[in-house]
């Protein structure tokens, strides 16, 4: 069965995964452009070991930018997707740093 149901499930579990340990010398924007039936866009913002959720904004210049539709997305969270066959099938596509990506996936448990 899958953790999450759908990206709203998704968005309300980041402020308690949130590792804000990893996260004190960070001052970064993750931009998620989410596409597909529940399109949406949603920024994180890392500053100092805190974070910060905040949907409809677009910053103009993002640490990250992920591109993916939302579906896709949630079975990345659900573990149904591995992240880099993802990115390798164009299903998520980045702009950005790769060893950035990996240390912000980490901030989420995400073995970073």
């Amino acid at each position: 069965m899958p953790r999450y149901a759908d990206f709203d499930e998704v968005l309300a579990s980041y402020p308690a995964r949130f590792n804000s340990d990893k996260a004190q010398s960070m001052d970064d924007r993750v931009h998620m452009n989410l596409t597909g039936d529940d399109a949406r866009d949603v920024t994180l913002y890392v500053h100092h070991g805190e974070l910060d959720v905040i949907e409809g904004e677009v910053p103009e210049d993002p640490t990250l930018r992920l591109t993916a539709k939302t579906e896709d997305w949630v079975a990345i969270e659900n573990g149904e997707l591995n992240p880099m066959m993802a990115m390798m099938q164009g299903k998520v596509k980045m702009k950005g740093s790769v060893p950035f990506a990996t240390k912000f996936m980490g901030l989420f448990g995400y073995g970073g």
